[in-house]
C-alpha cells in the first residue's frame, strides 16, 4: 500500500502505543524476577540473566531483519516479509498498512517487545539446565525461523492467516502457543533435571504485570477498541485468579493460595476476549490450564515452571473460545464491516479458521524447534543441556560465576571450584551407589 493513501499520523494514537510499548517492556524484567523467584536459589541469577539475554538477542535480531520479515507491507508474499525495512530503513518516514496512524518505527518498537518476551517465556520450562551461550544462539535462530514467520502469517497485512481472518488479537498463538510448544519440546529433548524434583503443582509462571499495555495496545490506536480490550483484560484476569485459587483450594485441599491466585490472573490476562464473554474467558481457560498442569505431572514431564500448560494450553483454548464467542458488536469497533465473528453470531467458518491457525503454529513451532535443538546438539560447543556436574553445582556458579543472594557473599574462583568439586563427588557417589545396587542381586546367586 502506498504511503500516500494512508491516514496521517495521529498524536493520540502515537502517545498510547508509545506508553503501551513501555508497559510491555516492563514485563520483561518482571518476568525475569518472577522466574528467578520460582527456581532453586542456586539457579536464580542464571534464570534472571537468561530472560534478559533473550531480550537483548531479539532486539539485535529485530532491528537487523526481524521486523521487516514479520511486518513488511512491501511484498505480496503470504508467508514471509521481504527486506524493505531491514535495519529499520525508512521507518521514521513511513507508516505500515496495519497501523497507518503511527510511525513505522513505533510499530517496530511495540512489536519488538512481543518478540523479546516470547523466548523469555519458554526459558522457564528448562530452568536450571540450559547453557547460556547455546541458549543465545538458539534464541536468535528460533526467532528468525519460528517467530517471524508466525507473526507475519497472523499480523502482517498480507499474511495468509490474516487473509483468512484468523483472530489472534494480542498473541494467543504467536506468543503463547509458540512459547508453550517450544517449552514442551525443550523439556522433552533436554530431559529431566538431575537434582530437583518435578515442580509442585503451583511452582510456575506468576508473571502478569502491565497486561493492559499488551492487550490494549494491540489496537495500535487510542480508540474504543483499545478501551474494550483493556477493560476485558482486567475482568478476565480477576475472574481467572478467583477460579484458579478456588480450584486449588477445593481439589488440592489447601488454604487460599496467593500463588494459585496470581497464576489464574496471568492466564486470564492473556485471554483477551473479542466479545462480552469476559466471564467465560476468565473462568474456562483457568480451569483448562489447571487440569493441563495436572496432566503434565501425571506424565512426568519436567516443564519446570509449567510454561506449556499455562501458555500453550491457555493460549490455544482462548483462541478456540474466540471462534465460539466473538461478536460483531465488539469486533467491528473501529474496524469496519469486513471483520469476522464467532459461532455466537452465526459465523460458522470462524471455528475451523481458528483451529487451522492453532494447528499451523503448533506444527511449525514443534517441527522447527525440534530440528534446531537436534542440529545444535550435534555440535559439542552448542549443546543446550548443561552437564551433570554443572547442574548439581548450580548454573549461577557454573555458568555465571556469581550468586543471586546477598548473604551468600562474593563468589571467588576458589568457591566456584569448591562447588564444582562437591558436585563431582556427589555424582561419583550416586554412580557408585547405583552400581552397587545393580551388582548386589547378581552377587547373591
Amino acid at each position: 500500500m502506498s504511503n500516500a493513501t494512508m491516514s496521517p499520523l495521529n498524536s493520540g494514537d502515537t502517545a498510547w502505543v508509545t506508553v503501551s510499548s513501555v508497559l510491555v517492556f516492563i514485563q520483561i524484567p518482571a518476568l525475569a524476577f518472577f522466574y528467578a523467584g520460582m527456581v532453586e536459589t542456586k539457579n536464580s541469577l542464571s534464570v534472571l540473566l537468561s530472560v534478559m539475554l533473550c531480550a537483548s538477542v531479539v532486539v539485535f535480531q529485530w532491528i537487523l531483519f526481524g521486523y521487516t520479515l514479520s511486518f513488511s507491507d512491501a511484498t505480496n508474499s503470504n508467508f514471509i516479509g521481504d527486506f524493505a525495512y531491514a535495519a529499520l530503513r525508512d521507518s521514521m518516514t513511513t507508516e505500515n498498512a496495519i497501523a497507518p496512524t503511527i510511525p513505522n518505527a513505533l510499530l517496530a518498537m511495540y512489536q519488538m517487545m512481543f518478540a523479546c518476551i516470547t523466548p523469555g517465556l519458554f526459558i522457564g520450562a528448562v530452568a536450571g539446565r540450559l547453557r547460556l551461550l547455546p541458549m543465545m544462539v538458539f534464541v536468535f535462530i528460533w526467532t528468525t525461523v519460528v517467530y517471524d514467520p508466525i507473526a507475519y502469517w497472523n499480523w502482517s497485512s498480507n499474511g495468509w492467516l490474516h487473509a483468512l481472518n484468523c483472530m489472534d488479537y494480542a498473541g494467543g498463538s504467536v506468543v503463547h502457543v509458540s512459547s508453550g510448544v517450544t517449552g514442551l519440546i525443550l523439556a522433552l529433548m533436554l530431559g529431566k533435571r538431575h537434582t530437583a524434583r518435578l515442580s509442585s503443582t503451583w511452582e510456575r509462571l506468576l508473571f502478569g504485570s502491565a497486561g493492559t499495555g499488551f492487550n490494549g495496545g494491540s489496537a495500535l490506536a487510542s480508540n474504543e477498541r483499545a478501551v474494550a480490550a483493556a477493560f476485558s483484560t482486567n475482568i478476565a484476569a480477576a475472574l481467572g485468579g478467583l477460579t484458579f485459587m478456588a480450584l486449588d483450594t477445593l481439589v488440592n485441599k489447601k488454604k487460599f493460595s496467593a500463588i494459585a491466585y496470581c497464576n489464574g490472573v496471568v492466564i486470564g490476562i492473556w485471554i483477551c476476549p473479542a466479545s462480552y464473554g469476559e466471564f467465560v474467558f476468565g473462568v474456562l481457560p483457568a480451569i483448562t490450564s489447571f487440569f493441563a498442569m495436572k496432566a503434565m505431572h501425571y506424565f512426568k514431564i519436567d516443564d519446570c515452571l509449567e510454561v506449556s500448560a499455562s501458555h500453550g494450553v491457555g493460549g490455544a483454548f482462548g483462541m478456540i473460545l474466540t471462534g465460539l464467542l466473538a461478536q460483531y458488536e465488539i469486533t467491528r469497533i473501529n474496524a469496519g464491516e469486513n471483520v469476522p465473528a464467532g459461532w455466537i453470531d452465526g459465523h460458522w467458518i470462524q471455528m475451523p479458521v481458528q483451529l487451522a491457525g492453532i494447528a499451523s503454529v503448533v506444527v511449525w513451532t514443534a517441527g522447527w524447534t525440534a530440528a534446531i535443538v537436534y542440529l545444535m546438539n550435534l555440535v559439542p560447543a552448542l549443546r543446550l543441556r548443561s552437564d551433570t556436574v554443572s547442574e548439581l553445582a548450580g548454573l549461577d556458579v557454573s555458568e555465571v560465576g556469581e550468586v543471586a543472594c546477598p548473604y551468600a557473599g562474593v563468589v571467588d574462583q576458589d568457591s566456584i571450584e569448591a562447588g564444582l568439586d562437591k558436585a563431582t563427588n556427589v555424582t561419583r557417589s550416586a554412580t557408585e551407589l547405583q552400581t552397587a545396587n545393580i551388582a548386589g542381586p547378581s552377587g547373591s546367586h
